[in-house]
């Protein structure tokens, strides 16, 4: 099952939560980006699959991508599909938002791979009351989807919209068979 993360404010924990869960369900877990995360304390760092796939033999788990400064890419797409292969769940962080809690992601976001059965949209909770300039990644395509200004206080009203139009609509065109979610609900 390979799952890709999308959205903002919570992507990294969701991941990590989702790991740890299926860890116990005794299912081997590759985590890892088809953009950019920082790189995490157990974070191994390489594209050569065939030692990804012997970490995840060994452990159960493995989060991996290719070092780039203080963060990870994602592995080259034949490495990928190699360690697809031997994992049981598959958990990719695909969009960024420079740890703000909402966002609308511009024409090349997410970057989703081809062979994800579910999508989750995360939002993040505590950018509700906060101005547009302060709670979004992205604030001039926001104002642009919602006609508010940089000042305006968000509301659920207004991420609401801004996942059907920034996700949803466009997810369900681009992925019709993968199931997209929301987290948290809203």
């Amino acid at each position: 099952m390979i799952y890709a993360i999308v959205g903002a404010g919570g992507k990294t924990g969701l991941l990590k939560e989702m790991a740890a869960q299926f860890r116990q369900e005794g299912k081997f877990v590759f985590v890892t980006t088809t953009t950019h995360m920082f790189i995490e304390e157990d974070t191994l760092l390489t594209e050569d699959a065939s030692v990804i796939i012997e970490t995840l033999r060994k452990n159960g788990y493995v989060f991996a991508g290719v070092p780039e400064g203080p963060k990870i890419r994602a592995l080259p797409a034949s490495e990928y599909a190699a360690v697809c292969e031997m994992a049981d769940v598959v958990l990719v962080e695909a969009d960024g938002s420079k740890h703000l809690p909402l966002k609308y992601p511009n024409e090349k976001e997410p970057v989703i791979p081809d062979n994800t059965d579910r999508i989750i949209v995360v939002w993040g909770p505590h950018g509700l009351g906060q101005s547009v300039e302060s709670a979004c990644h992205r604030p001039e395509l926001v104002m642009d989807c919602l006609g508010i200004r940089e000042d305006t206080l968000m509301t659920r009203e207004h991420v609401r919209k801004l996942l059907q139009e920034g996700y949803l609509i466009p997810l369900k065109s681009r992925y019709p068979n993968a199931e997209i979610t929301v987290y948290p609900s809203l």
